[in-house]
């Protein structure tokens, strides 16, 4: 009767054969994990390069640290529009809303930046999202970016509500000189004869300044420079 073939070896030939299998598991083992990352974080964020941003989140780096200019790693994917390496930072415990250097979240660098996608997975992760002061951050901003502006409004945004100053996000368009604005938040559903805590409306603001260009719209738009309403 044939017996197999490790009944043969002694105990000592067994526990090195069974050392060399170990030996040779262990390649395909550790081939599941990925190379260490050769380049900075912040450096592979700026960059959005995922493959190295993915080794840095495998091997621990710490994602909760700010970088030299007081941002997150967070905040610079979320205004870059690195949609793929936001949601990996948040899905590895990064904070949708992390405080930078600025005072800035990620989801205001992003609206700041246009990149409403990144705004909308920020949101839908759990930021914070008070439309009303991210709308007078736009406008402060002067950002013309028609989806951003459309982001907040639909989120509950009154383009003609009063500031703290008595200013209308129209007022505070036309006292910067900004014509797109002024276009974009007309087409939003900003009236044009509302007035300001000094009584004066959108278009005499633009006369008393001189910016010809912002009345023409004003006035195209049915817009006075007296109105009755408050």
């Amino acid at each position: 009767m044939k017996t197999g073939a490790t009944s043969s070896l002694s105990p000592f030939q067994f526990l090195i054969s069974r050392l060399w299998a170990l030996l040779l598991l262990f390649p395909l083992v550790a081939c599941n994990e990925p190379p260490a990352p050769t380049i900075n974080l912040y450096r592979a964020i700026h960059t959005g390069d995922l493959d190295q941003i993915k080794r840095h989140l495998y091997w621990g780096t710490d994602i909760n640290q700010p970088g030299a200019d007081g941002n997150y790693p967070v905040h610079v994917a979320a205004e870059r529009g690195h949609v793929v390496v936001v949601e990996e930072l948040l899905r590895h415990g990064a904070s949708p809303e992390a405080i930078n250097g600025a005072g800035r979240t990620p989801l205001q660098l992003a609206l700041l930046a246009g990149k409403t996608e990144v705004a909308r997975l920020l949101v839908n992760q759990g930021a914070a999202a008070d439309p009303q002061p991210l709308l007078a951050l736009l406008v402060a901003a002067g950002v013309t970016d028609r989806d951003a502006l459309a982001f907040v409004v639909a989120r509950g945004a009154d383009v003609n509500a009063a500031d703290a100053a008595g200013d209308r996000p129209l007022h505070r368009a036309v006292t910067q000189g900004q014509l797109l604005l002024v276009k974009r938040l007309i087409a939003l559903g900003a009236e044009v004869n509302l007035t300001n805590a000094q009584g004066l409306t959108p278009l005499a603001l633009a006369q008393a300044g001189g910016q010809r260009d912002i009345a023409a719209l004003l006035a195209g738009f049915g817009a006075s420079p007296t109105s009755p309403r408050p």
